[in-house]
């Protein structure tokens, strides 16, 4: 005798039990997703604000984007090298071309690392680390760096960690405090590594104080970089810009390297300096892995 068969406990449209519970499961996790389903001009739209684009993007605080000005070495060498650094955390890489890397540290401190030296070699290959922010262009490198900040001359009760990070956040992400500053070993003067965008031209002061009492603080910043706006790129200069005065560069360098024949040789990437942490100011700026 043939056993019994189950109940059907599909939708009667002929579709599976497991089928419609995957179709609920599938509409359940899109009413939990952000933004609002729509049309624009009459195409598809996924409507979400400045905002919620932020919300998304925080995950991703901490998120870099290595770029390969020349040849980029394979992947499997790529995070060779990153484990190779002896960072403190996890830190994830991923292909987002073939000249660009996403590089995610999970540690603020290894963030702070990796982006204070712009440039790494992988390889012999110079790799310029930038900012992943939710406006990445491939052809656009992004105008925030970090870039150490002194007040000279601060009054001593700001030199407690909360409030020099509260004076600091005024010009942006406060990535740390040296240890000269935290500790007073220097009370001349407080150092702020802070996350700046040198699109704009660097702040002078600040004001401390409320409309009956206050004053203003100084602000100096260690090697500003220049920043060009034609190819927004770090390092040079509009008006020493090769893509936009191609009678700038030099004869005969896209003879050098024969992999590059026809495409424009980059003008030098500037790194910019760790800053000294040890109370004596500032080092010299410079390149290279560790």
């Amino acid at each position: 005798m043939a056993a019994p068969k189950p109940p059907d406990l599909g939708d009667g449209n002929g579709r599976s039990f497991a089928a419609v519970v995957a179709a609920r499961s599938a509409a359940a996790i899109v009413d939990e997703g952000i933004g609002e389903i729509s049309l624009y001009r009459g195409e598809p739209a996924l409507r979400l604000s400045r905002q919620e684009m932020q919300t998304l993007a925080a995950p991703y605080r901490n998120a870099l984007v290595g770029r390969f000005p020349s040849i980029r070495p394979s992947m499997e060498a790529v995070r060779k090298f990153f484990v190779s650094l002896g960072l403190k955390g996890e830190c994830a890489v991923g292909l987002l071309d073939q000249r660009h890397i996403l590089i995610r540290p999970v540690l603020e401190e290894d963030y702070t690392r990796l982006f204070l030296r712009r440039t790494w070699f992988v390889k012999n290959a110079p790799m310029v680390v930038a900012k992943w922010t939710l406006d990445f262009k491939s052809n656009q490198e992004p105008s925030v760096v970090p870039i150490w900040v002194a007040f000279p001359g601060l009054p001593i009760p700001f030199f407690g960690k909360n409030q020099i990070f509260k004076l600091a956040a005024t010009l942006g992400r406060v990535l740390k405090v040296d240890s000269a500053s935290s500790d007073l070993r220097r009370p001349s003067v407080a150092r702020v590594l802070v996350e700046m965008d040198v699109s704009k031209e660097p702040v002078k002061r600040i004001y401390i104080g409320d409309d009956d009492y206050g004053f203003w603080q100084a602000v100096e910043v260690e090697n500003w970089p220049a920043f060009c706006k034609f190819c927004d790129r770090v390092g040079h200069l509009e008006g020493d810009c090769f893509k936009k005065n191609p009678g700038l560069k030099p004869s005969g360098s896209n003879r050098e390297n024969p992999r590059r024949k026809g495409k424009e040789s980059e003008p030098r990437q500037i790194a910019l300096g760790e800053g000294r942490d040890n109370g004596e100011g500032p080092t010299n700026p410079t390149q290279g892995g560790e």
